[in-house]
C-alpha cells in the first residue's frame, strides 16, 4: 500500500470510529445539563485519560518541541518541568473542592461556577464573555493539525493548509456540536491512549543520543552552548530564572483554570473517584511532557534550522518509514482534536448557559422551552465562532506572531486564566473574600496583565518590563496584582470592622 493510501485509510478509520461515538453521544444528550457535562456515569480513569488528552493539546506535541528546539534545555525546563509542576499542584489542589462546590450549585461551567460562589450576575457575565479569548487556542490547534497533515499527506502546495483548516473545524465542529460531552469524554480517552503510543515512540525515538557517541548534551554545546544551559539569554521567552521556573510554574498552576480543563472534573459522579481520576491524568501526563524532548533530538538530527511551527512534522518526516509516520501523525491529531473538542464544548455551554440564560432567566413557566432555546442557541453562536477562527488561522498560518503561532494563542489563553484563577481559588479556600473585593482583584488582574506591554512600547529598556513580549511574564504580572489587591483588601477587614 502506497504511503498516501495508507494516510487515507488511516483517517477514514479515525473518522468512522468518531462518528459512531457520535451516535452514541447524541442518543444520551437529552438536554443542556447532559450535552455540558455528560450523565455522570463515565468511570474516573476514563475522565482522567479525557482531562489530560485535552490539557496536552497540539501545543505539546508539535509546538513546544519546536520552542525547545530553538531555545534548548532552558524551554524544556520552563514548559516542560515548571509549567508541569505547576499543572500538577493546581489539578490537586483544586479539582476535588471545585467538584464539591459545583455538585453542590449545580454548575455546568466555570462562569456559572463563580456567579453563584460570589452571588453576582456581572461576574458571571464577564467571565463568559472573556472566556471568548479561547479563540485564539483553538485557532493555534488549527494551525498545528494543518501542518501536520499537509507534512503527512506530502503536499507541495503550502495554499493547500487553507482547506485543511477548513476540513478540519467542519469534521470537529459538527461531531462535538451534535455529541457534546458524551462524545468527548470517550473520544478523548480513546484519544490519549493513541497519543501514549505515540508519545512513548517519540520519547525513546532519540535513545541513541544516550547510549553512544558523544551523548546530546555534547551535541547541543558544539552547536550552541547555550541550548545546554538552564537559562537562555539570547532566547525571547527563556532569559532568565524568572522566567523559565517562577513563571512558567505560576502559569501551569493557573492554567487548569481553563474551562476545558479545571471542568471535567464537574464530570465525576462523587469525590470519591477524584484520586483514580488525578493519579490516571497525572501519568499519563508526563508521558505527554516528556514528548518535549524530540526538540532536542531534532536539533541535532535535522540538517538546518527549521520554523518552529514545522519541526516536529520534519522530524517525523525524516526519521520514521510510512507505516509509523501515520500512527506519530495520527497520534499528533489526537492530541490537537481532543483539547478542540474540549475548547468547543466548553464555548458552547458557556453560550448557552451564561450569556443566553442570564441575559433570559428562567421561570417555572418556560423552564424547558427556554432550556431548548439555550443549547440552540450555543450551538447556532459556534458555528459563527467557527468562521472567525477559520479566518484567523489562515491569517496565522500566513502571518504567525512572534514567530509561532503559540505565541498568538498565549497572548489570549493566558488572559484567560489570569483573571479566573484569583476568583477560584479565592471561592474555594478564603470564605472571607466578599463579592466587591474579588471584584476588584479581577479588574487589577486584568488591567496589570496589560499594563506591562503598554509600559513596553513607551520604554523596552526598563527593568523587567522589558520581558513583556513574554506572555508568561504578563500573566505573573497580572496574577500578582490581583492576590495583591485580594490581600490587602483581607489586611484591611479587621480595622474597618472595629471602625
Amino acid at each position: 500500500m502506497s504511503h498516501t493510501a495508507l494516510v487515507w485509510s488511516a483517517l477514514i478509520v479515525y473518522v468512522v470510529i468518531t462518528f459512531a461515538l457520535t451516535i452514541r453521544g447524541m442518543r444520551r444528550t437529552k438536554d443542556l445539563a447532559s450535552f455540558a457535562v455528560g450523565n455522570r456515569d463515565i468511570a474516573p480513569g476514563w475522565v482522567g485519560l479525557s482531562l489530560t488528552a485535552q490539557l496536552t493539546s497540539v501545543a505539546t506535541f508539535v509546538v513546544n518541541p519546536g520552542l525547545v528546539y530553538h531555545y534548548g534545555l532552558s524551554a524544556l525546563l520552563g514548559l516542560g518541568f515548571a509549567a508541569g509542576m505547576g499543572i500538577i499542584t493546581g489539578l490537586c489542589m483544586l479539582s476535588g473542592p471545585f467538584r464539591s462546590v459545583g455538585d453542590k450549585v449545580k454548575a455546568l461551567t466555570i462562569p456559572q461556577w463563580i456567579g453563584a460562589r460570589y452571588e453576582s450576575k456581572g461576574l458571571r457575565l464577564f467571565f463568559a464573555v472573556i472566556s471568548l479569548s479561547l479563540i485564539s487556542f483553538i485557532v493555534l490547534i488549527a494551525v498545528a493539525i494543518a501542518l501536520t497533515l499537509f507534512s503527512l499527506l506530502q503536499m507541495t502546495d503550502i495554499n493547500q493548509t487553507t482547506w485543511l483548516v477548513v476540513g478540519v473545524m467542519a469534521f470537529v465542529f459538527s461531531y462535538t456540536l451534535l455529541g457534546g460531552a458524551n462524545t468527548s469524554t470517550y473520544t478523548n480517552a480513546i484519544q490519549a491512549l493513541v497519543m501514549l503510543l505515540v508519545g512513548l515512540i517519540l520519547i525513546f525515538s532519540g535513545y541513541e543520543h544516550f547510549t553512544s557517541g558523544e551523548g546530546l548534551f555534547a551535541k547541543l554545546a558544539a552547536i550552541d552552548p547555550g541550548l545546554t544551559a538552564m537559562t537562555n539569554a539570547g532566547s525571547p521567552f527563556f532569559r532568565n530564572f524568572l522566567e523559565v521556573f517562577f513563571c512558567n510554574f505560576l502559569v501551569g498552576l493557573a492554567i487548569v483554570c481553563q474551562p476545558h480543563i479545571l471542568g471535567k472534573s464537574l464530570l465525576l459522579k462523587d469525590s470519591s473517584q477524584i484520586k483514580t481520576y488525578l493519579a490516571t491524568a497525572i501519568i499519563a501526563g508526563t508521558v505527554f511532557v516528556s514528548v518535549m524532548l524530540v526538540g532536542l533530538y531534532a536539533r541535532v538530527t535535522l540538517p538546518q534550522l527549521t520554523a518552529i511551527d514545522r519541526v516536529v512534522p520534519t522530524y517525523i518526516a525524516m526519521n520514521f518509514g510510512s507505516a509509523t509516520q501515520v500512527l506519530i501523525s495520527i497520534g499528533l491529531l489526537c492530541a490537537g482534536i481532543s483539547t478542540l473538542e474540549g475548547l468547543l464544548l466548553a464555548l458552547s455551554a458557556i453560550f448557552s448557559s451564561d450569556i443566553y440564560l442570564t441575559l433570559k432567566p428562567l421561570t417555572a413557566e418556560n423552564r424547558d422551552a427556554e432550556l431548548k432555546k439555550a443549547l440552540t442557541f450555543g450551538r447556532v453562536a459556534l458555528v459563527i465562532v467557527g468562521f472567525i477562527c477559520i479566518g484567523l488561522s489562515i491569517w496565522q498560518l500566513n502571518n504567525p506572531t512572534g514567530g509561532s503561532v503559540a505565541i498568538f494563542a498565549q497572548y489570549g489563553v493566558y488572559l484567560l486564566f489570569t483573571a479566573t484563577f484569583l476568583p477560584i481559588a479565592c471561592g474555594l479556600f478564603l470564605p472571607a473574600v466578599t463579592r466587591e473585593l474579588i471584584t476588584k482583584g479581577v479588574i487589577a488582574s486584568t488591567v496589570f496583565y496589560f499594563l506591562p506591554a503598554l509600559l513596553f512600547k513607551f520604554s523596552p529598556t526598563l527593568p523587567v518590563i522589558s520581558m513583556a513580549n513574554n506572555p508568561a511574564i504578563l500573566a505573573t504580572f497580572g496574577i500578582l496584582a490581583g492576590w495583591l489587591v485580594v490581600g490587602g483588601g483581607l489586611a484591611l477587614q479587621p480595622k474597618v470592622a472595629k471602625e
